[in-house]
């Protein structure tokens, strides 16, 4: 086709400039008409160009030419009307995405580099509050909740973050940030407040019927103590002293759920008080060296302070601890407490016969078990390290576990510098 357009710009070319040179020729000037049957090519070369031009800026309707500037222009109205096409089919599809994401119950906010809004869906509308006349402003100007603000500022959003809201009614709202692109970020914003509502109402439920239990327990035991006082028969004793034993395991299992629920139920943006770690650490050994032989060894040459809640850690150490006399075998119990690079690293070493990898990652799961008849028969609630996962997250902090078949188990966490502060001795 480009080759046909060259033939018959050529051809026209030389028909003019030849019709020239024959009539200079028979008037005896054939230089002159040769300049002018040229001339004529280029003025007629020009006024295509021209209308070409105005064609351009819509200005008129194409040039009608058969040459060069024909196909040049058939040529653009070819890619005009798939570049129309091509546009419309992306309009389209963007249409479709749009409604898309709007029909989409999760909020969905588009956040720039410096954390503008530049547009979000009507379920982020009814779920934070916003306005059309919102998009350019800062999404923290928006959702002023103290806990989004730190999440979002501290650029970290492996993790969502769940907060509340308060705007014609209360919402409980899960958010979840994602890059988008080079300079965008994605916000998800999930409704749980159904879910919270039922998780709080199960709390509340394991909270009353635990403290309702208390009572009838402590009679309970209260009596069964009183009897194995009393000279009664072998068969008899026994059958009080495995009632007592049991008594006393339900009254731990009932302690240990109205413990879980206090943690479950706190509000983690507190962030407690200044105390000792290091004289809580001591004080959580003293207590189980009787039942330990003496196995825990422990040692810290620094003074180190927390930022947390002490009856929290407490609980951590004593579970960690006790789990470690139960089921580390009878060898020794290192127990350690060091400054690392990122913060306060507590560990505790046993020696015992270590946990199968499959089990690890479900061992803060409540009441689960690596071995049912060994549980039974050693005793224990099935939730330290439940309470151990919880207090830790109002510490910042998460448990680590580490385990060899045939040469122990190591639980260790690493409470933040934020959290924490350290004073060498002299």
């Amino acid at each position: 086709m480009q080759q046909i357009a060259w033939q018959r710009e050529l051809v026209r070319i030389s028909i003019v400039v030849g019709t020239g040179l024959a009539l200079g020729w028979s008037a005896g000037f054939a230089l002159w008409g040769f300049i002018a049957g040229l001339t004529i090519a280029l003025a007629m070369y020009v006024r295509a160009m021209q209308t070409l031009y105005r064609w351009s800026f819509r200005q008129g309707p194409p040039p009608q030419d058969s040459g060069l500037i024909g196909y040049s222009v058939d040529k653009l109205i070819r890619r005009e009307k798939n570049l129309k096409n091509k546009l419309a089919l992306q309009a389209s599809q963007l249409q479709r995405y749009r409604q898309g994401i709007e029909s989409l119950h999760d909020g969905v906010v588009i956040i720039d580099q410096d954390g503008h809004i530049t547009n979000f869906n009507s379920s982020a509308t009814r779920l934070l509050g916003l306005r059309k006349e919102d998009a350019g402003q800062h999404i923290t100007n928006l959702v002023r909740t103290p806990r989004f603000t730190r999440y979002f500022n501290e650029g970290d959003y492996t993790s969502s973050l769940q907060f509340d809201v308060n705007h014609r009614k209360q919402y409980s709202l899960q958010a979840q940030i994602t890059q988008f692109g080079i300079d965008q970020k994605v916000m998800l914003v999930k409704d749980i407040t159904e879910r919270k509502r039922v998780e709080t109402m199960r709390q509340n439920f394991i909270a009353d019927v635990s403290h309702e239990l208390r009572t009838p327990l402590t009679v309970i035991n209260g009596y069964l103590e009183m009897l194995q006082d009393m000279e009664l028969p072998a068969a008899l004793e026994r059958a009080i002293k495995q009632m007592n034993n049991q008594g006393q395991r339900m009254t731990g299992l009932v302690n240990d759920l109205i413990q879980l629920s206090k943690l479950e139920s706190a509000n983690s943006e507190q962030r407690g008080d200044w105390f000792d770690l290091q004289q809580l650490a001591y004080s959580s050994v003293d207590q189980l060296q009787s039942i330990s032989d003496g196995r825990i060894s422990y040692r810290c040459d620094t003074r180190i302070e927390v930022l947390g809640f002490a009856d929290e850690l407490s609980s951590v150490l004593s579970n960690l601890l006790t789990n470690a006399v139960k089921y580390g075998g009878d060898g020794p119990i290192e127990f350690s407490i060091r400054p690392v690079y990122d913060g306060i690293k507590v560990s505790v070493k046993d020696q015992g016969p270590g946990i199968p990898p499959e089990h690890i990652g479900r061992l803060t799961e409540r009441f689960y078990r690596v071995d049912d008849s060994r549980e039974s028969s050693i005793g224990g609630s099935g939730l330290g390290l439940a309470i151990v996962k919880h207090a830790l997250e109002h510490h910042d902090s998460v448990l680590d576990i580490s385990s060899t078949l045939g040469q122990g188990s190591t639980f260790s966490f690493v409470i933040p510098e934020d959290r924490s502060r350290v004073e060498s001795r002299d």
